[in-house]
């Protein structure tokens, strides 16, 4: 293409963007930013989602470099609080190269290794029960916490931590490592509000409002030792003190912190002195005891059925397991990839709000509840500094 048409095209370019044949780059900057913020609220679709995708961008890559923002908000420079301790050492399934399909059997295959595939692992080995846990990402002990940024962002979150809605007004931060989420969360252990569990007892889950179910969350926080002995960075305190000179009913939120004192500032990308008591320094290691099997980079497909008197039934899961690279990384180079089919008696489905229906889904299940009434709590997350 000549240099004349490309100008030419530059030009038309910039006038469909920005209603003028000056490219972008050589306007003022105060037109740049008056054309920028008329993208927000242009009739155009397309230009909204432009402005959308860019402000994310924008702000994250700000987030990175910024040298001001950390000391701003209290966040230290490297973790303040604890001696690194050691992480339970956990043993993974390794499977040999092969053409065919490896197959595996089990009493129950739990997909997910999260919050609740932990907890449901720990409860079901703990009764005798043969438990398999297979995570499609992959376990890092203690000695690699906190991770930097990049590292972090790379290895322990869906899709690098930048998983967004459609038309990009919404941003969801997922963990995807042993774990789960816990691994990566800052501790927030709030027991499942009244309003909530009574909407779910009114469409025909009783369980929800009855002392069985509390009984079970009062479990769930001793294992993890949920209290409320929180140091605070300089932001947070700033809200606690505004919302309680304002009148506001502020508190601490329980954290699952072992009754030990926590407060390093990277909790987001993981816990070095183990304090945290996420699913991997806690419901994990109790299922490994009790003679629980796992398996990490095991991407699970589909749930597999059978039809026993007239019913649909679970039998097993199919998928595809890839295992650590030839320098234990995960960059897949000189891995081990084989189909896998686990059979099992029972099948557990927690790979998390969004990875669970995306399987059910994929396996053929039709019901309209799979991946609706999704409820998101807004907030910031954090990025730091390498």
């Amino acid at each position: 293409m000549s240099s004349d048409r490309i100008c030419t095209s530059t030009r038309l370019g910039s006038l469909l963007l920005t209603g003028s044949t000056t490219p972008f780059k050589d306007l003022p900057f105060e037109a740049r930013e008056r054309i920028f913020l008329g993208w927000r609220t242009s009739k155009l679709a397309p230009l909204r989602q432009l402005s959308k995708s860019l402000i994310l961008m924008f702000n994250k890559t700000w987030l990175s470099v910024s040298p001001t923002v950390l000391p701003v908000i209290g966040i230290p420079r490297v973790p303040i609080h604890g001696k690194p301790e050691a992480s339970f050492e956990y043993e993974f399934l390794q499977i040999p190269p092969g053409d065919g399909p490896e197959i595996l059997e089990t009493d129950v295959v739990i997909v997910g290794s999260g919050c609740g595939g932990g907890v449901a692992a720990k409860n079901l080995a703990e009764a005798g029960h043969r438990v398999m846990v297979v995570e499609k990402s992959y376990h890092y002990p203690s000695s690699f916490f906190p991770m930097s940024q990049s590292n972090g962002s790379n290895l322990l979150y869906e899709q690098l931590g930048s998983i967004a809605s459609d038309d990009g007004s919404i941003t969801v931060l997922a963990g995807s490592t042993w774990g789960g989420g816990g691994t990566v969360n800052w501790g927030a252990s709030l027991q499942t509000q009244h309003y909530v569990r009574e909407e779910w007892a009114n469409t025909g889950l009783p369980l929800f409002t009855s002392s069985e179910f509390q009984d079970s969350l009062d479990r769930v926080c001793e294992r993890m030792g949920v209290n409320s002995n929180i140091g605070h960075n300089f932001g947070n305190q700033v809200i606690l003190d505004g919302s309680r000179k304002l009148g506001f009913d502020a508190k601490t939120v329980p954290q699952n912190s072992g009754h030990r004192d926590h407060y390093c500032g990277y909790c987001t990308y993981g816990c070095h002195t183990v304090t945290k008591q996420g699913p991997a320094a806690s419901f994990l290691t109790d299922a490994a005891k009790a003679g629980a099997i796992f398996m990490e980079g095991f991407h699970a497909e589909k749930v597999l059925f059978e039809t026993v008197k007239g019913n649909k039934v679970a039998v097993g899961v199919e998928g595809t397991w890839t295992s650590r690279d030839a320098h234990l990384g995960t960059s897949g180079t000189g891995a081990v990839k084989r189909k896998v089919v686990i059979k099992a008696k029972k099948v557990v489905i927690s790979a998390g709000s969004l990875n669970s229906p995306l399987i059910l889904m994929r396996s053929g299940i039709k019901n309209r509840h799979v991946g609706a009434n999704l409820h998101l709590h807004p907030g910031m997350f954090r990025i730091f500094l390498d």
